[in-house]
């Protein structure tokens, strides 16, 4: 693997840039953001739906999008921008200015990692496509481990609108990831085929719609841990913001692992098979936050969820790639997220709306377990089936 070493060095920053602070470093500032901006729950949750709607809406446009630039120039383009919306975020004392911005980010980010997914795809043999997809989420995980130190530092000197000098940092680091980017990908892909299959053409494909549940079902459960659980270690466990960086930080760092091991799991046992076995464990640590509990259950439910989160994208991209080939994976990739995006959108907004009516946490995962049991039920069926190659 020594030969795509600036690969993936790219990959990892690509990620850790438009995902890693884009996305998930929000789930540390957002109590913060919730008392500067004094708004409810349902609310910060809805700024978290905006940044997955703008997703969504890349999702709609990555394939064309990617098939008619250069890999290299456009990402790095797009990280560009989305350092700008980011940094204009911290402008506005509006949920409302603060949603629109945040759904450009959302934007802006669907197409970097599509592009980036499906570039490894088309760039990296088969035996070795899933460690390297891997190594490609790890860098979610560097983000969380630094957003989990760097956040509470800067609140127990700034207190109230600590959110705004983090995210700052945050966009400020996408924006030299994006000057230096287009120099790392140096692979020579042919992106401009195009499959002409649309999306109606998959209503009866039972492949598309097996990978399709299997990634909205996760889109839901995933988004919904990763915003709201430093809040409800903060308010359930009665922990400081200091601690719940610390708890976040270790969950960072394990996800560092987690892509790279499954994924070497899937290369050689199978990708549906490995699913199953990710779904069992967010499944489990999800069930042990809803009840009454001491402290170190938290250190258990972060370990079996961050060890297992990113290798749900990496498996779903091979899975593209196996059953439609090279020429349709940025296509049928980009269906599957647009479905697994509706996940996101519904998440963080349903999970605000439940909390702010029922008054607990409990509910909030409640829900969640639900639907991610449902996805390791389905990924048994699924394994079973063998998919009906």
């Amino acid at each position: 693997m020594k030969s795509f070493s600036k690969l993936f060095l790219a990959s990892f920053l690509i990620l850790l840039s438009c995902l890693g602070f884009g996305r998930f470093a929000f789930g540390m500032i957002l109590p913060n953001m919730q008392i500067d901006l004094n708004i409810s729950t349902t609310l910060i949750g809805f700024i978290g739906s905006a940044n997955f709607t703008g997703y969504f809406i890349g999702i709609i446009f990555s394939s064309k999008i990617y098939s008619k630039f250069k890999t290299p120039i456009l990402i790095s383009r797009l990280l560009l921008l989305q350092s700008l919306f980011m940094g204009l975020m911290v402008i506005f004392n509006n949920y409302l200015l603060i949603s629109i911005l945040y759904f450009f980010s959302g934007f802006l980010a669907a197409i970097a990692n599509i592009a980036i997914m499906v570039y490894i795809s088309h760039a990296v043999p088969q035996n070795i496509r899933g460690k390297a997809l891997g190594i490609a989420v790890s860098g979610n995980g560097v983000a969380i481990i630094f957003s989990g130190f760097l956040v509470p530092f800067l609140e127990n000197l700034y207190q109230v609108s600590s959110w705004k000098i983090s995210w700052l940092i945050f966009s400020a680091i996408i924006f030299i990831v994006s000057i230096f980017i287009k120099y790392l990908l140096s692979y020579n892909v042919d992106n401009s085929v195009k499959s002409d299959t649309k999306f109606y053409e998959y209503k009866n494909n039972k492949k598309f719609w097996q990978i399709a549940s299997l990634y909205f079902l996760f889109g839901i459960s995933y988004v919904v841990y990763v915003t709201f659980f430093v809040s409800a270690a903060i308010e359930k466990w009665h922990l400081s913001s200091q601690i719940s960086g610390v708890f976040w930080s270790i969950f960072g760092f394990i996800c560092i692992f987690g892509g790279f091991i499954f994924g070497a799991i899937a290369d050689k046992y199978g990708t549906f098979k490995t699913i199953i076995l990710v779904f069992g464990f967010q499944a489990f640590s999800i069930f042990i936050l809803i009840f009454p509990s001491p402290t170190y259950i938290l250190f258990i439910s972060i370990f079996f969820f961050a060890i297992s989160v990113w290798s749900v994208p990496t498996m779903i991209a091979m899975l593209c790639t196996e059953f439609f080939g090279l020429k349709k994976t940025a296509q049928v990739f980009s269906l599957v997220t647009l479905i697994f995006a509706i996940g996101q959108i519904l998440g963080p907004v349903g999970a605000g709306w439940i909390y702010d009516t029922l008054f607990s946490y409990d509910y909030v995962f409640f829900f969640t377990f639900i639907l991610s049991f449902l996805g390791f039920l389905l990924s048994i069926i699924y394994s079973y089936k063998e998919i009906e190659i």
